[in-house]
Parts: C-alpha cells; sequence; structure tokens
C-alpha cells in the first residue's frame, strides 16, 4: 500500500516525540529542523533537515525522506580542492549517504535519504536520518576543519579521521 504524506510526517513526528527531540515542523515545506551537539569533534554541532518529499505524479503520497546534516562552515575558494578531495575520500566506501560540497558557496554537507513509497520505515531507518550524519561530522570534522584552515594535508586528515 502506498504511503500517503500524512503517514510519512506522523512517522518522523511521532518517533522525534518518543525521542524526546526538540525540534521544528514546517508544514508548508514538510520540513523538519532540529539540531545536535558533536561530542567528538571541534565542529560543535550539526544541524539536521529532514524533508518528507511527495510522488512527483502525486502530491498526497509520500516517495522519499531525505535529511541533510549541516555545519556552520563553510569550505572558503583558497582550499575548495582540497576539501573537495577530503570529502571524496571520506565517501569511499560508506554504505549509508554521502558528503555533499556546493562549488558554488562552499556548503558542506551530510545527505541520507530513504524511499517510503509503498511501506512506512522502522524506528531504525527513521534514526539513521539524523545519527548517519551526525556520526559522519563526528568522525571527520576536524579533519574537515584542519584541510578547510590549511593546517593539514588531506592524505593526513583522512588517515587520522579513519585511524
Amino acid at each position: 500500500m502506498a504511503t500517503t504524506m500524512r503517514q510519512a510526517i506522523n512517522c518522523v513526528r511521532d518517533l522525534l516525540d518518543k525521542k524526546g527531540y526538540n525540534y521544528k515542523f514546517d508544514a508548508e515545506n514538510n520540513k523538519f529542523t532540529m539540531g545536535f551537539n558533536l561530542s567528538r569533534s571541534k565542529l560543535k554541532s550539526c544541524d539536521i533537515i529532514l524533508y518528507v518529499r511527495p510522488v512527483k505524479s502525486d502530491e498526497d503520497y509520500c516517495r522519499t525522506l531525505l535529511a541533510y546534516g549541516t555545519i556552520g562552515i563553510s569550505a572558503d575558494q583558497n582550499s575548495m580542492n582540497d576539501v573537495c578531495e577530503y570529502l571524496t575520500r571520506a565517501n569511499y566506501g560508506l554504505t549509508i549517504g554521502n558528503f555533499e560540497l556546493d562549488h558554488r558557496d562552499g556548503e558542506i554537507r551530510y545527505k541520507v535519504s530513504i524511499n517510503v513509497r509503498d511501506a512506512l520505515p522502522g524506528e531504525d531507518a527513521v534514526d539513521d536520518l539524523w545519527g548517519i550524519p551526525v556520526s559522519m561530522f563526528n568522525r571527520y570534522g576536524d579533519g574537515l576543519l584542519a584541510v578547510n584552515m590549511g593546517f593539514s594535508s588531506v592524505k593526513d586528515a583522512i588517515d587520522r579521521a579513519e585511524a
């Protein structure tokens, strides 16, 4: 049976409420936003933006839950190529999600999505939508900062992150 937008939104909302998370919901854009502290990175925090996306041909039904983890820094023009290489190396071998870099403005984010067209996801799958980006910024955040600020080579920063 196809998943409606209302079912998908309620699924996410119910889990967030159950976990006691503080969040905002923008009904016009079907968007949840929340913040998480990073415990193992100098980045300090990660904001999660979770979209409930409809099927293009029928706005009443949901196709995807799409989450972006964002941080408070951007790659600057001088380090853009090194940051791009760092994120590409970090992405290699990841099984769920990936880092993205917007070359126009240096925005760095981590993306995770799940298809919910035919069934509501389980609690673990929804948890992954914010847990994985937080985990990835905890793991790769310090290296990202070091590369972006010119304090480390890409190879050394990746080696430290993956040790």
